[in-house]
């Protein structure tokens, strides 16, 4: 399968999968709307705070998460998967705003494109630190994407299936100076999603699937 994302998607929903659909995404809001979005004040002043769009859409009746992969010219996280997002700037009023905007220069993807649903809670990495805001938006399935080629390398999705499958379960071994550790991982179509990027990822599908507030 070629998961990467192709610029016009030609599928034709029905009127009854539009309904479906509205009402998947309906349900998922739902199941967000206990978790209070940091606030923005918590991050203030802040050179390690960032916010990231964890964007959906829907393809072939199938709700399918979008990631990137970054380009080896950025100062941190170099070819590693991640959502759109990065640091908190002062024009932002919002943590959200951070996200809507940096995924805006990051693929190209219009603020006004994006519904935002809901917010996961706050998470910190593993090794730089950084404490990251993850917020959830829906995108037309027909948005046009386009990759800044400075900060990212590669823009993929990948179904909320595959993501729940154990078939694509791993481990990535990742470390310096001859001390490498394994870490899970979610290997599919070629892309290893692990770090952060994985625990954002099975945060959202534990609370889709009722496991977790």
């Amino acid at each position: 399968m070629d998961n990467a994302w192709p610029s016009v998607f030609n599928y034709e929903a029905t009127m009854s999968d539009a309904t479906q659909f509205e009402r998947h995404i309906e349900q998922i809001r739902l199941k967000l709307v206990g978790i209070e979005p940091a606030p923005r004040e918590a991050l203030a002043n802040r050179n390690n705070a960032a916010a990231v769009l964890v964007p959906l859409f829907e393809r072939e009746r199938e709700l399918h998460l979008i990631f990137i992969r970054r380009s080896d010219e950025v100062a941190s996280h170099r070819g590693q998967v991640a959502f759109p997002g990065g640091r908190v700037d002062p024009v932002d009023n919002a943590l959200v705003d951070t996200a809507l905007r940096e995924a805006h220069e990051e693929v190209g993807l219009h603020p006004t494109l994006v519904e935002v649903i809901g917010a996961l809670p706050l998470m910190n990495t593993m090794a730089s630190g950084i404490s990251v805001a993850p917020f959830v938006g829906v995108i037309p399935r027909d948005a046009k994407l386009e990759a800044d080629r400075r900060e990212v390398a590669e823009i993929f999705d990948v179904p909320l299936s595959a993501l729940r499958g154990p078939q694509f379960r791993g481990e990535y071994e990742w470390g310096a100076d001859g001390r490498k550790s394994k870490f899970p991982a979610i290997l599919y179509g070629g892309q290893t999603i692990w770090g952060l990027t994985l625990r954002i990822t099975m945060n959202l599908l534990d609370i889709l699937d009722g496991k977790s507030l």
